[in-house]
């Protein structure tokens, strides 16, 4: 299945950007892509993020902005631990900032923004200002939205997520809707083994051209891909489970379970044991008188 084009009316309608809020049970998978710039704050919910090749954990206070056409989607995590996920997403075209000479400062913003940024720990009156948005008149929320954003192009803590080489890789539709619709196939079945011949006859191609237009159009080999969304699909397991660590590693396509603690600890520095002590003395440490 390929990234689908999400219509956000905005151009159709007499607004120049729009918000909404998201309340469900649980955020399922949806890979979608718009020509409006999105910033998205996840108020309740945990999770995997997925920005273009970035692929991340997500929990409440999760700040991210995404430039236009990158394929982006937020998933929960295990149903059974879930409590419920509320997001709030505002959309705007970096167009309307074209006319108005005192916010060309904020070009620079957008422009990082087209491999997607997290603004990780944002203060408790950012968080208010985009929580409230919507309760203020369209006039009031225009200055807002400038203000919010003129906040965050001078925000210290900001992370690019996805690689210039996925950015530069979707311009093109075509090449756009071949990547991401591998990248959905690869993320949807996670669960089971996974050859670079299976995938070039997914897209057609000979292995070694798949294993060299892949490393071209996301920067990372299939191989190193394939393992990053195995260990966050695993730390999602390690939080919300009681699985033991082999019951983990299988479920995410690992055959072996010290590949798998090999791969983990490559990737996550610590082995998932003590990933999973660690949370445990972090619970511990909080409920603490």
């Amino acid at each position: 299945m390929k990234a689908e084009l999400e219509w956000t009316h905005i151009a159709s309608s007499n607004r120049s950007f729009q918000t909404f809020k998201i309340e469900k049970p649980r955020l399922e998978p949806f890979w979608h892509y718009h020509p409006e710039l999105e910033l998205t704050l996840i108020l309740k919910g945990k999770g995997t993020r997925f920005v273009g090749n970035s692929i991340l954990p997500f929990e409440p206070n999760d700040l991210v902005l995404v430039g236009e056409n990158l394929p982006h989607q937020w998933v929960s995590g295990d149903a059974r631990k879930q409590q419920g996920s509320k997001a709030i997403v505002i959309q705007f075209r970096k167009e309307v900032f074209n006319s108005i000479p005192e916010c060309r400062d904020l070009i620079n913003l957008f422009n990082d923004a087209r491999q997607g940024i997290y603004f990780s720990n944002p203060a408790n009156d950012m968080v208010e200002k985009i929580n409230t948005f919507s309760d203020h008149s369209p006039a009031a929320q225009t200055a807002l939205l400038i203000d919010i954003l003129d906040q965050l192009s001078n925000f210290s803590n900001q992370h690019q997520l996805s690689t210039l080489a996925f950015s530069s890789s979707i311009s093109a539709q075509k090449q756009q809707n071949k990547l991401a619709e591998t990248i959905k196939f690869i993320l949807e079945n996670l669960d089971r083994k996974l050859t670079v011949e299976e995938m070039a006859n997914y897209t057609s191609m000979l292995p070694q051209s798949f294993c060299r237009w892949f490393k071209r159009s996301v920067g990372n080999s299939f191989i190193t891909f394939l393992n990053k969304a195995r260990v966050e699909k695993a730390c999602q397991h390690i939080v919300q489970t009681d699985w033991t660590i082999a019951e983990t590693s299988y479920a995410c396509g690992f055959e072996c379970v010290s590949h798998f603690n090999r791969v983990f600890k490559s990737i996550k520095h610590t082995t998932p044991n003590e990933y999973r002590k660690g949370l445990v003395r972090e619970v511990l440490k909080s409920s603490s008188p």
